[in-house]
């Protein structure tokens, strides 16, 4: 699973690496507009700051007290309106031509490492809570705008940073001593820093309440759950859990505030009195008392060192909320650190020959016991095979174990006489179909759902052939634009809405529409009555022949048809034979067998009646 990292050793994340990292991703996307941006905001702050807020007052004064000649005054007023002209250049095409499109590439660049992650990750991490709240933390950086802030951040910095240089430079050259005034909201970044800690550690504490909370607004959204909501009581329960999440996070907010405030406070002294009251102080006793500064050098000081105090400041605010934003990175880059648990091999797999378990056993994280052990057993190119046992006998965590979505926790599973671990696992896994028990309809047309790709001219006939071997297409078919019909209503009200047995009847069709070497039907007919079961079964028998065929099920319909049956109770391999040699037996299989058998009947008299 994915682990937290210490909470100290995540608030020490490097702005630097963090923001290096952002930069890199940016690049990527877009080189030419990431130096327009740092251009815009460079330039701006020195035509603002230095340029308007020095060079012109200076000049201007200068002129007024006959202390400069106009050509000087010509020669400055030429640069800062072509500074202004040029500045306003680079803005606009940062505004209007660069940043919005910019943005949208480099989020979805983003999105797509994530994207990729995840779908990279085991399949125990969806079975984990800290795995969301991990994934949730490593969206901060594209939902709550981190990306943006950071690059605009980090260019809006360089152009403060170069400007302060010029504007210190200035009043260094005027009075050194005025280095004691404006230097002090530099505290400022410290007391930002541990207050920005703070609002870190409040949010994380509280990512655990907000995921209850989207929980309950996914609910009351979902279609799965309406029926449930509507003729029950259970919405109480989830209203509670909702209230209890809203007041666990009240409690946090409290837990945080009063610290949070002092820091607030004394960054308003360092970063706001003292510069103000004593360089303003300063600047009065030499001009009052000492004489030795004129009023256009005075008002020049004045302007340069509340520029310099607002920058500093600015700065302090901007590095605090950069180190904010690079925490957010921090958790972005530990995420697309994670190393998964299974892994790739190199060998290419060839046409299937045989799969065979060596005494495999198999444990999830967190269970104190095995729900395989010591499992073995061969299966050989063309046979079929029923897997049966009741409820949580481990069959669905053999087909996992197949397709390599888990590592076996002890022995190994050859496929052609070599550890699956050993295959390329994209090349490996394309090797099998599967149909799993909690089958999902997407929202997307019928074909795509059947193709699980993109539809064009050239597949869609393949998609047509797979309905009607799955027994679905004689619905889609009435449907108003057919195998072309969006399912679902998530983006469309017009789109179809199936039931039950004909969306699983959708994603058997997945069986038909694609090459495969082994089939694994895990539960396959399990939203099917019992003629409708007959007839996917005789199909599926149809579609294939020459093919090695898993056929899981607590059902047992599928067993007399297959050339052998494994049977499964409590994690264990108990019997292994034909139909007839397990009924022979009088075993496990034979009591369900029988008890089934009629009950079966039963069923179809009553559809038949």
């Amino acid at each position: 699973m994915l682990k937290e990292k210490p909470k100290k050793e995540k608030q020490k994340a490097h702005i630097a690496k963090n923001t290096a990292f952002m930069l890199k991703c940016a690049w990527k996307t877009s080189p030419l507009s990431l130096l327009i941006i740092y251009l815009a905001y460079i330039s701006e702050n020195i035509y603002y700051s230095v340029v308007i807020g020095v060079m012109f007052l200076q000049t201007a004064l200068s002129i007024i007290e006959g202390n400069g000649t106009f050509r000087e005054f010509a020669i400055k007023m030429c640069i800062i309106v072509f500074g202004k002209v040029l500045v306003d250049l680079l803005s606009y095409i940062d505004v209007y031509t660069v940043r919005t499109k910019f943005e949208i590439k480099c989020e979805s660049y983003i999105n797509s490492l994530i994207f990729k992650k995840a779908q990279e990750v085991e399949l125990g991490c969806y079975e984990n809570p800290d795995f969301f709240d991990n994934y949730n933390r490593a969206t901060w950086v594209v939902e709550k705008g981190g990306f943006k802030r950071i690059i605009e951040g980090s260019a809006w910095t360089l152009g403060s940073v170069v400007s302060l240089i010029l504007l210190v430079s200035y009043l260094v050259s005027l009075d050194p001593f005025l280095l004691v005034f404006i230097l002090c909201p530099i505290a400022v970044i410290y007391f930002r820093t541990k207050k920005n800690n703070l609002e870190l550690e409040r949010e994380k504490e509280m990512t655990e309440y907000e995921r209850q909370k989207d929980y309950t607004k996914r609910t009351i959204l979902l279609k799965d759950f309406a029926k449930e909501i509507k003729t029950t009581n259970i919405f109480e329960v989830v209203k509670r859990r909702f209230k209890n999440a809203v007041d666990m996070n009240l409690q946090i907010i409290k837990k945080y505030g009063i610290k949070t405030a002092v820091f607030e406070n004394l960054t308003d002294i360092f970063g706001e009195f003292i510069p103000i009251l004593g360089g303003l102080g300063y600047g009065c006793y030499r001009l009052i008392v000492l004489e030795n500064i004129a009023i256009s050098d005075f008002s020049v000081l004045i302007s340069a060192i509340t520029n310099t105090r607002n920058k500093l400041n600015q700065l302090a605010r901007y590095f605090a909320m950069q180190q904010k934003h690079c925490l957010w990175v921090q958790n972005l880059r530990e995420f697309l650190s994670y190393e998964t648990k299974v892994k790739s091999g190199n060998i290419i797999p060839e046409d299937f020959e045989s799969l065979e378990f060596c005494n495999v056993s198999f444990r999830y994280d967190g269970n104190d016991k095995d729900t395989l052990t010591d499992v073995s057993f061969t299966i050989k190119k063309g046979e079929t095979f029923a897997v049966v046992g009741h409820n949580g006998a481990g069959k669905t965590t053999l087909s996992k174990l197949i397709m390599r979505l888990y590592d076996v926790t002890q022995g190994e599973i050859l496929y052609n006489g070599i550890n699956i671990k050993e295959y390329d696992l994209q090349k490996y896994r394309e090797k099998f179909a599967s149909v799993f028990q909690d089958f999902r309809i997407f929202a997307m047309t019928v074909a795509e759902n059947v193709l699980v790709e993109e539809t064009d001219e050239n597949n869609l006939p393949i998609a047509q052939k797979a309905l009607r071997l799955s027994g679905a297409y004689d619905k889609i078919k009435t449907l108003p634009e057919q195998e072309n019909t969006l399912l679902t209503r998530e983006f469309d009200n017009s789109g179809a809405l199936l039931s039950g047995g004909e969306s699983q009847k959708v994603t058997i069709a997945r069986i038909f529409a694609r090459e495969f070497d082994v089939a694994i039907l895990d539960e396959p007919s399990s939203a099917l009555d019992p003629v409708a079961e007959s007839k996917m079964y005789d199909s599926l028998m149809d579609g294939t022949k020459g093919k090695t065929v898993f056929y899981i099920s607590h059902r047992l319909s599928s067993a007399t048809q297959s050339d052998r049956i494994l049977v499964f109770s409590g994690g264990r391999l108990t019997e292994n034979g034909t139909h007839n040699e397990l009924m022979e037996l009088e075993g496990e299989y034979h009591k369900m067998f029988i008890l089934q058998a009629s009950g079966y009947k039963e069923e179809v008299s009553d559809l038949e009646e």
